[in-house]
This record gives C-alpha cells, sequence and structure tokens, in this order.
C-alpha cells in the first residue's frame, strides 16, 4: 500500500494548496505564525536550557572552589590551634609550661537558643565565657 498515493497530508498540503492559489492569504498567514512561533520556541527554550547549564557550571565551579578554600582553612586552623603551637605561645607569655593533654579546645557558639545536638561544652554562651577562662576554673578559687 503506498501511503503517498491519493491526498498528501500535513505540510505537504498546507504547502500545495499555497503554491496552487487555493488557500487564502489569512489562513496562510495563520499557519506561518503558528510554524514560526514554533520555531521560536524552539529556540527560545535552547537559549534557556544554554543559560541554566551554564549557571549550574558556574555554581559547580563555586562549590569546588569554596570545598578547596575550606579545606586549606582548616588545615591552617588545626595548625593554629595544635597544643605544639600554643604551649611555646603561652610561655612566652608568661604562663605555666603545659603538656600537649592539657591543651584543650574549647569552640563557642553565639546562638546557643537553637539545639543541633552539640556537646554542652559547646553551648558556652558570650555571657558565661569568663567561667571557662584561666582565673575562674569552675571549682577553683
Amino acid at each position: 500500500m503506498n501511503v503517498n498515493s491519493g491526498y498528501p497530508l500535513g505540510l505537504q498540503t498546507i504547502v500545495k494548496r499555497a503554491l496552487e492559489g487555493r488557500l487564502t492569504p489569512l489562513s496562510f498567514l495563520l499557519v506561518l505564525g503558528f510554524f514560526s512561533t514554533l520555531v521560536l520556541l524552539y529556540i527560545s527554550l535552547h537559549v534557556y536550557f544554554f543559560n541554566i547549564s551554564s549557571t549550574i557550571v558556574a555554581s559547580i565551579e563555586r562549590v569546588d572552589a569554596l570545598i578547596d578554600s575550606n579545606v586549606r582553612l582548616m588545615t591552617a586552623y588545626n595548625e593554629l590551634a595544635a597544643p605544639g603551637r600554643i604551649i611555646p605561645i603561652a610561655q612566652e607569655l608568661g604562663m605555666r609550661a603545659g603538656s600537649t593533654e592539657e591543651v584543650q579546645r574549647l569552640a563557642l557558639r553565639f546562638d546557643a537558643k537553637s539545639d543541633h545536638g552539640e556537646p554542652s561544652w559547646a553551648q558556652a554562651k558570650i555571657e558565661n565565657l569568663l567561667e571557662f577562662g584561666p582565673l575562674n576554673r569552675p571549682g577553683t578559687k
């Protein structure tokens, strides 16, 4: 069975009618407007998805850069907070020489209202910060 024998379908019919003059100018403009709208929609979607993909790539690069920066900062923080670095500085300031086991880190959180499951030592507030200082240790005079 030959599909193209007989009446042509779709775009072929419209083009054939337009060339033969059997299509009114208004109908031709409507059909032309419909197809041009489809083409413009297709192009605009491609541009839109290209912009989204470039935004995603830029965001991924920014996240990678922030992760690298975070690793460098954590390394620098760990070097600065290491007991081997703190003990000589404390001795220069006239403090008692301690061992690396005696040096402890104290994490302060400014918003102690929200409970995220941190241990109690991590929930020190600014108001009671002096309680943890070397002069006012709890249980000592």
